[in-house]
């Protein structure tokens, strides 16, 4: 399940001189709070408008934002990046979209129970796996962003749990006038499953780290 939006602008000619890219990806257990789930599957599957200003994006995210810190206790293996370089920061944002895309499970695959030793490793769905990203513009808003946020986190927290909610929060002070591009998925997909321990250690993510 994915929420995004692709303004007109982002790969017209009015493309900025510089951009950022922020990308998120936390895997969190849901049992501490079983409802958690739904709640975040039924905001981002709320219906997108190709016309949704600007404001009407904060409002879903703050609410995005809201439940994913209310998960913080649970969070339990990750992966952030940003990248300040205008080209990669573009060529990341469509790689982060691409593979998420590609990846997300067939529906059939989401709900089974059976383990078949490949789409299923395991038939318990304890874990759920939420990504964002976001193409920003240059402005004082991605300067403040920068100073405040990236510049004050130190190596050795890159994948504590408070990093990773100060990252989410920080979204709360994005202005969506100067996003170029934003997405949000869920995985898997539908608000009724989702993954295991085991499937979330094996192939396909290999790249996510332990918070700590």
């Amino acid at each position: 399940m994915n929420r995004r939006n692709f303004f007109s602008r982002l790969f017209g000619g009015n493309k900025p001189k510089e951009m950022g890219f922020l990308g998120i990806q936390v895997a969190f257990n849901y049992y501490g709070k079983e409802t958690l789930r739904s709640e975040i599957h039924h905001i981002i599957n709320a219906p997108v408008d190709d016309e949704e200003t600007p404001a009407e994006k904060k409002r879903i995210y703050r609410k995005i934002v809201m439940k994913l810190l209310e998960a913080e206790p649970y969070y339990e293996y990750g992966f952030w990046d940003f990248i300040p370089d205008a080209d990669r920061a573009e060529s990341e944002f469509q790689h982060w979209v691409n593979d998420i895309e590609a990846n997300l499970a067939l529906e059939e695959d989401e709900v089974a129970d059976e383990v078949d030793g490949i789409s299923r490793l395991s038939a318990n769905k304890y874990y759920v796996v939420v990504s964002l990203c976001f193409l920003l513009e240059a402005s004082a808003m991605l300067d403040r962003f920068v100073e405040t946020v990236i510049d004050d986190i130190p190596e050795e927290e890159y994948m504590t749990r408070e990093t990773f909610a100060r990252l989410i929060a920080a979204i709360n002070q994005f202005d969506f006038e100067y996003c170029y591009g934003d997405a949000v998925y869920i995985m898997p997909g539908n608000e009724k499953d989702g993954i295991s321990y085991e499937d979330l250690l094996g192939e396909g993510w290999e790249y996510l780290k332990m918070i700590s």
